[in-house]
């Protein structure tokens, strides 16, 4: 397990192919998926990972799996995903969390860390969150960390904002 950071309760680690059941508990999940066009079927998952291997041999850097510390039950996944907005190559944090995991802080400390790893770790000086306008944790979770609505887009098929850090 090569772990990528840590923070006080948690320990964000590479995604392997073998994690497949693990996210499929994420992204089969319809309260996960909700602000996303539909949940993903499992080979839709393997697929999902294929393509988050596929950015760290890339970029260095996707989705890792967010693990509570001390026996590293599964929260969720958090990462900077590579995205490409109007022509421009961008450097996204985004996470999602199992339902049982929600308003504990997680997310917010997941974020932090990944915008501390891309800041520290990749020297990137501008990170991005794209958010559906609806999902008020995700904005909550964004402006505690510093960023502010810049405009907004269409991604995956509807109107999202872009939040810059």
């Amino acid at each position: 397990m090569k772990v990528i950071t840590e923070t006080t309760r948690l320990k964000l680690v590479e995604v392997t192919k073998a994690d497949c059941d693990l996210i499929f508990k994420l992204t089969g999940n319809e309260k996960v998926m909700k602000y996303f066009p539909s949940v993903l079927s499992y080979d839709e998952t393997r697929e999902m990972i294929q393509k988050i291997l596929n950015q760290y041999a890339e970029y260095g850097h996707c989705f890792w799996k967010v693990l509570l510390k001390p026996d590293d039950q599964f929260v969720g996944i958090a990462g900077l995903l590579h995205q490409d907005i109007d022509n421009v190559s961008e450097a996204e944090i985004s996470y999602r969390l199992l339902p049982e995991h929600w308003n504990k802080g997680y997310g917010t400390e997941a974020a932090k860390a990944c915008k501390k790893y891309a800041e520290i770790e990749l020297g990137k000086n501008r990170l991005v969150s794209l958010i559906h306008p609806q999902n008020d944790a995700s904005i909550r979770v964004a402006s505690k960390l510093g960023a502010e609505k810049s405009r907004s887009i269409v991604f995956m098929g509807e109107k999202h904002d872009v939040y810059v850090y």
